[in-house]
């Protein structure tokens, strides 16, 4: 009896030291933002006065969070568009085994290594008005220089494009993966029916690749909802709040607003939208 209760213990005893970290650092810092956001407070003073659900019905009428929320949902839209576009041209192209689409797959995976932070410096680095190198380049051909950080619509592109660039390469992987799924069989027997290349993907490519779209959709929605080391470093929110997100907002509210109770329900507003996309990666693996 011993024996038995010992074995079924072990399993536990061997996860006690993770489940302990995980609940130190992840659990206990949610259940403290969540019992913060019913409450107003400072960083001195604490918890002063217990206010229910009116940080949550502040957020209604606050133009900074909802414009922080609407600017959000369009980065979301457009980076997870071009990642999903993007990866998956990557991955039909480079899906050979030859060594020039592995060197190529090596050089577009970089990124996904590097911190984001590094990835802002050098984007910033690139794109500056005045020491930019592009615009150095464009001044070489006699272009006027192009103010990339300082329009609101060239420093939204810019940030697009610099969340692109630092994601593809990890979907592309992904997508290889999906695309390797595939029986060749189905192309071969499609090649004999008189298929174009343009027919195989539309009719046998992209609706065996759905369960893997779905998933590099959502797995995408979800690092976009999150973004902030690069934003923050190649715009700092700016030219205005013109690249301000909602995570930023959150980190101004709480630290330079010195309203951390306030953050903490634009956080726990947050972490809503990251649950539900979760469920729904969670579904998305479970049925493929």
């Amino acid at each position: 009896m011993r024996h038995k209760v010992g074995r079924l213990l072990t399993p536990y005893l061997f996860l006690a030291p993770n489940m302990l970290i995980f609940g130190i650092f992840v659990v206990l810092p949610m259940v403290y933002g969540l019992v913060y956001s019913f409450y107003r407070g400072n960083f001195i003073g604490g918890l002063q006065q217990f206010v229910g659900i009116e940080n949550y019905r502040q957020l209604l009428e606050d133009r900074a969070f909802l414009n922080s929320l609407a600017q959000t949902v369009v980065y979301v839209l457009l980076v997870v568009s071009l990642v999903v576009v993007i990866s998956l041209m990557l991955a039909i192209a480079l899906r050979t085994t030859t060594l020039g689409s592995a060197l190529a797959r090596v050089g577009f995976y970089l990124p996904v290594i590097l911190s984001p932070v590094v990835v802002g410096v050098a984007w910033r680095w690139m794109f500056s008005s005045d020491l930019g190198v592009i615009n150095a380049l464009l001044s070489s051909l006699g272009q006027s220089p192009i103010p990339w950080l300082t329009d609101i619509n060239w420093a939204r592109a810019v940030v697009v494009l610099a969340s692109v660039w630092s994601m593809v390469g990890f979907y592309m992987v992904i997508f290889i993966g999906g695309l390797n799924t595939i029986p060749t069989e189905l192309y071969q027997a499609a090649e004999v029916d008189g298929a174009s290349p343009r027919q195989q993907f539309w009719q046998i490519t992209l609706p065996l690749l759905a369960p893997t779209t779905l998933l590099v959709t959502i797995l995408a929605t979800i690092n976009a909802f999150k973004a902030f080391e690069i934003i923050l470093v190649l715009t700092n929110g700016g030219p205005g709040d013109a690249t301000r997100l909602l995570v930023q907002n959150i980190y101004l509210t709480a630290f330079e607003g010195a309203n951390p109770t306030y953050a903490s329900a634009q956080s726990v507003v947050l972490f809503a939208i990251l649950m539900v996309l979760t469920l729904m990666q969670l579904r998305v693996s479970r049925d493929t």
